[in-house]
């Protein structure tokens, strides 16, 4: 049996509903997980099939979403939630399908960029202020590390090392060892609900109102690590060598920090942000060993920011 209509077998059993049409979602980032969007009589929804076993974290979604829902955060309720099906045995997930388009897939002015990053800014400081007591994973709602820098120790590039023609185990642990130094700073700030791929791609638009999707990647963290992950998709986005492009990733990127709410200000946040930017570019730089067509972007914009984290 073909993918889709497997989908639509295994929908139809789950839901109780029939299932008028299946079509893929293109993910232009990452391809880490296969999302359709399957048509019902009354309404659509989301099938997401997850590529990697125990991931996301047991219990973190339906967590995430509980604690969205407390303070009023606008989210797609989870229909279905599976781990242990036969014919999808790194499970899957069935999701409402909120209303609007993402905003990659917007024609937008700079002007109206500009007021989208304003509105996400506001958006994402009302999800941190949702708090934890430690940092790290939400495996049924409880991170478990004292500290960030812990969570760094533990979970250096989230995975082993697939970057061996690029960095060797070496290098990193030296690069790890300066993170963990420069990064300390973070250890005092409280962790909250971290979105940790906040894009437009994640960025659902419904009229004037916006919405983030994609939970998988949250976390307990400090507010600064969530801003970072986006200032750096930024620069990523506006990769031309071309001053104009860098100017306009600068002018959105300013317009979300301008417009993020803070009593305390963004004065750490500016400090850590080389650092934090190297860190998950690290990330996505393993995350994408092996050929994927981001790879060979994300190594160009880490390698000068590595080497002035090591000057």
């Amino acid at each position: 049996m073909d993918a889709h209509r497997l989908i639509k077998k295994v929908f139809e059993r789950d839901m109780q509903k029939q299932a008028i049409s299946v079509h893929p979602c293109k993910n232009l980032i990452s391809n880490i997980n296969n999302v359709y969007q399957i048509k019902t009589e009354d309404r659509p929804y989301i099938f997401k099939l997850y590529r990697c076993a125990g991931y996301p974290e047991e219990g973190k979604l339906a967590f995430v979403t509980q604690r969205l829902a407390e303070h009023n955060i606008p989210y797609a309720k989870i229909c279905y939630y599976n781990r242990g099906d036969g014919d999808f045995p790194n499970g899957y997930i069935i999701e409402e399908c909120l209303p609007g388009v993402t905003a990659d897939r917007l024609v937008l002015t700079e002007e109206e960029t500009c007021g989208l990053y304003k509105k996400l800014a506001v958006l994402v400081s009302e999800i941190h202020r949702i708090k934890f007591a430690k940092y790290g994973f939400l495996e049924r709602g409880a991170p478990d590390c004292a500290t960030f820098t812990e969570h760094i120790e533990n979970e250096f590039i989230y995975g082993p090392n697939r970057m061996h023609g690029v960095y060797s185990d070496a290098q990193l642990n030296e690069i790890k060892r300066v993170l963990v130094e420069r990064l300390r700073p973070c250890d005092a700030i409280q962790p909250c609900l971290c979105h940790i791929d906040i894009q437009l791609k994640n960025t659902l638009v419904d009229g004037g109102g916006i919405a983030l999707i994609d939970w998988d990647d949250a976390r307990s963290f400090p507010a600064v690590v969530d801003i970072a992950r986006l200032t750096l998709l930024i620069e990523l986005a506006c990769d031309s060598e071309q001053a104009e492009d860098k100017e306009r990733a600068e002018i959105f990127r300013n317009a979300f920090l301008d417009h993020y709410p803070s009593d305390d200000g963004l004065k750490i946040y500016r400090e850590l942000e080389p650092a934090l930017h190297v860190w998950h570019g690290l990330v996505l730089l393993n995350f994408c060993a092996g050929g994927t067509p981001q790879f060979n972007k994300i190594k160009k914009a880490l390698d000068e920011k590595t080497r002035l984290l090591l000057a």
